[in-house]
């Protein structure tokens, strides 16, 4: 890149600086009119005058220029060559009209060096050595056309006068416009340095910030790997607890299995063997005989039915096929419907059924649910009581949990504390025989906990053996 092209735009600014220096110029000729008018020079000032408004007429031009952002380079030697040209002439119409010494005095000196000093404003070499060759012309050219004008007596006095002193001045004006002539590179390095400390830093950040993106990308890296690490702990924890529901599924399932071999098969081996022998000796049995067997197959017909009915809603809890449909039951003439189905049951065993929940006790649940859960518990306390025994059904407002407490108790055998444990777990659960031999699988007991459930409730067992047992849950009221 050249240097004129790189300092464009601080050449611009340089030809603005020498446009307000011009201005200034044209305020000290000015000055120097009114002096000269009052001297009674008017020749000098009508001079001066045409100079100030020479300059005043080419910054308005440059002005207009800057105005429509057009300032090429040609106007840079225009610049310079108005401003030592008018520079010159203004010195050689001093020296014309008021004394010829004005060409050899200190301000003459002075005044070309400035002007020479704008130059480099514009970063141009050419420019600047333009000026060089333009200012020793006009200096010397003024000086060799008022030279015989000069008094003699004057040049033996003052040796800057004379030609030997010009000559000085002139290689003064030049070791100048040679220093300046340097400037634009000296600048030019300068710049370069500084670009080139810029860039060095430029890449040392961009280094450190490349390093730290790749720091972060590696820190994301491993968080991601301690993320996906627990992840797979996460899923490992679930695989293994899903192996351990599915032992305790597949424990369930060798429970169930049993209980249908067992339990259920029971009944209708009962029922099988004793209709077959009413068949076999329908002649030879008279009525209480006859009345017996009969009663032997309503009750095994009721045990298979029961627990029939308990594996049914249980494996319609297990999929999700019972639906919750919850509707306000009062609770007392709820339990009375309930009390029904299980009269045959309690009076075999003349227990008696206490139904001590108020008329206004209100709940809201669902009818079959409930009716399965009053169903169970109701028939659990008639098979584990004495004969001749009391089952209490009562239902309060507890207002620490805000719940409706429906409890059912009896008085029979208890339950052991060992069975307690594991009294919902049926893969471990021991089923206990009732006052009767009645046999039970503790299948009952555990749909009676999940329909709880679906109602947002708890279920509660106390028992001590040998007294009786207490199995109490919370319904919602119905408000």
């Amino acid at each position: 890149m050249t240097l004129p092209s790189l300092y464009d735009d601080e050449a611009y600014r340089g030809e603005k600086v020498a446009l307000r220096f011009r201005w200034i110029l044209v305020a000290m000729v000015f000055v120097l009119i009114i002096v000269v008018i009052i001297n009674g020079d008017k020749k000098e000032a009508v001079v001066s005058s045409i100079i100030a408004l020479t300059f005043g007429i080419y910054n308005l031009f440059l002005i207009f220029l800057f105005s429509r952002g057009k300032v090429y380079p040609w106007v840079r030697y225009l610049s310079v060559s108005l401003d030592i040209g008018l520079l010159s002439v203004h010195i050689y119409s001093l020296s014309v009209f008021i004394s010829a010494f004005a060409v050899a005095t200190a301000s003459t000196i002075l005044l070309y060096p400035v002007l020479m000093f704008l130059s480099v404003l514009r970063y141009d070499k050419k420019l600047i050595l333009y000026t060089i060759i333009f200012t020793l012309f006009c200096f010397n050219l003024i000086y060799i056309l008022q030279y015989p004008s000069l008094d003699q007596e004057l040049l033996t006095r003052i040796i800057s006068t004379d030609p030997f002193g010009q000559v000085y001045k002139s290689v003064y004006l030049l070791l100048f416009g040679v220093l300046l002539l340097h400037i634009p590179d000296l600048v030019n390095r300068l710049v370069k340095r500084h670009t080139e400390i810029v860039e060095e830093k430029n890449q040392s950040e961009l280094k450190l910030l490349l390093e730290m993106k790749e720091n972060e990308f590696i820190e994301e890296k491993l968080q991601y790997a301690r993320l996906i690490n627990e992840q797979l702990k996460d899923k490992n924890e679930q695989i293994a607890a899903q192996n351990e529901k599915l032992k305790e599924l597949n424990t369930t399932k060798d429970r169930l299995f049993s209980i249908i071999g067992h339990d259920l098969k029971n009944p209708f081996t009962v029922l099988i063997s004793i209709s077959q022998m009413i068949k076999d000796q329908l002649d030879h049995l008279d009525n209480e005989d006859l009345k017996q067997s009969l009663n032997i197959i309503n009750n095994a017909s009721t045990q298979g039915f029961a627990l029939l009915d308990n594996l049914l809603d249980w494996a319609r809890s297990q999929t999700g096929e019972i639906k919750f449909d919850p509707v306000p039951v009062v609770l007392n003439e709820f339990v009375r419907d309930v009390l029904v189905q299980t009269g045959p049951s309690s009076e075999k065993k003349r227990v008696q059924i206490c139904n001590k929940i108020g008329t206004a006790i209100v709940v809201k649940a669902d009818r079959n649910m409930l009716q399965t859960i009053l169903r169970n518990l109701i028939s659990n306390a008639i098979k584990f009581s004495s004969p001749g025994g009391e089952v209490v059904i009562e239902a309060m407002f507890d207002e620490t949990v805000g719940r409706t407490l429906v409890s059912v108790t009896d008085r029979g055998v208890g339950i052991p504390k060992e069975n307690l444990v594991n009294l919902f777990n049926i893969s471990k659960h021991q089923p206990t025989k009732g006052t009767l031999q009645e046999s039970g699988t503790g299948l009952g007991l555990l749909i009676c906990k999940e329909f709880v459930e679906h109602h947002d409730g708890n279920l509660n067992v106390y028992s001590i053996e040998g007294e009786g047992t207490q199995i109490s849950f919370t319904l919602q009221p119905d408000n």
